[in-house]
């Protein structure tokens, strides 16, 4: 009989802290308790996104990494992802290289074009003028980064003499904090591997479309020459752990409804169940060929960062 091995052992385990709220005010204790929790058990990172509207109450994603690193002192932080052409890349890149030197250098960055929400249009970007945007966006940033004293003239922005500092407090071999790209399209899927650090797997793709997201993954990596060990391959993952299955399908729904505004979405795309159907579709997230999990429980989530280290492989005992 084939040894089974421990998701934990097969890839890095992200889970994904309390950031909405869909019942009431924000709960500064709980969100604590979790990433300390975390951070104790063996995770590999937490990780936020960026949502600026919705009737959940959503806390903005840097201020939230901000407030678990001064809370912990080793678990990586990250964002996945902040939709690039809705920011200013100067004052943004500022904010994340403060952020990388607060928490001693524990930052990944996601990036991305940003979706098609309802909230796309509470900002100044213009949709068909959101690629070229990011694109200056994204090199400006790298620039601030690692250069003194540049000049830089896009389309968007124009620097002269340019010089941020303090520059990131880790390195990723380009002399940057690591940054991952979000997008299933081809495009955006080539551009993370030529840019990039990593690509990151929405959390609304399922594991068939995922699959075939990866097998683009590898084939351009293997077009530029990159060798696949240095660049992550990360995949978001709603998930309701529950002995009922259809109790656990519910959670989700009710979860997904105010949260991200779409209840069929969040049961089409997440995984509902006991331990063995949690396991069973993230094994096959690692057989598509993840190395990075990013597991996103929608409720009772001190019980749920406990549970699911259990069933990882991290813990061997249930602490609340």
């Amino acid at each position: 009989m084939e040894e089974l091995v421990a998701i934990a052992d097969q890839a890095r385990v992200g889970i994904a802290p309390p950031q909405a709220f869909p019942k009431g005010p924000a709960e500064p204790n709980l969100i604590t308790r979790f990433a300390q929790r975390a951070e104790v058990l063996g995770y590999d990172s937490l990780w936020v996104q960026d949502r600026m509207m919705g009737h959940a109450t959503w806390l903005e994603p840097l201020n939230l990494l901000s407030f678990m690193a001064a809370a912990t002192t080793t678990i990586r932080l990250g964002v996945a992802t902040l939709p690039l052409p809705w920011h200013n890349p100067v004052r943004l890149a500022k904010a994340l290289v403060t952020l990388d030197q607060l928490s001693g250098g524990r930052l990944t960055v996601g990036l991305s074009l940003g979706g098609t929400y309802l909230n796309d249009t509470m900002v100044d970007a213009v949709p068909e003028r959101r690629l070229p945007a990011f694109n200056e966006g994204l090199r400006l940033m790298q620039l601030l980064w690692t250069e003194e004293d540049f000049d830089f003239n896009g389309e968007f922005w124009t620097l002269r003499n340019a010089t941020m500092d303090p520059k990131p407090a880790q390195s990723a071999g380009k002399g940057h904090m690591p940054i991952m790209l979000g997008g299933g399209h081809p495009d955006a899927i080539r551009r993370s591997v030529r840019v990039a650090d990593g690509w990151v797997g929405a959390a609304s793709s399922t594991v068939e479309s995922f699959k075939e997201q990866v097998a683009l993954v590898k084939q351009i990596l293997d077009e530029y020459g990159r060798d696949p060990s240095t660049f992550t391959v990360a995949k978001k993952q709603f998930l309701a752990l529950d002995d009922n299955v259809a109790r656990a399908t519910q959670r989700m729904r009710d979860w997904a409804g105010h949260s991200i505004m779409n209840a069929d979405l969040g049961e089409r795309v997440s995984l509902c169940g006991p331990s063995s159907v949690i396991v069973a579709g993230l094994q096959q997230i690692l057989d598509a060929g993840a190395d990075l999990l990013i597991l996103n429980p929608v409720d009772e989530l001190l019980e749920q960062v406990e549970h699911l280290a259990l069933i990882m492989g991290m813990r061997q005992e249930f602490e609340i």
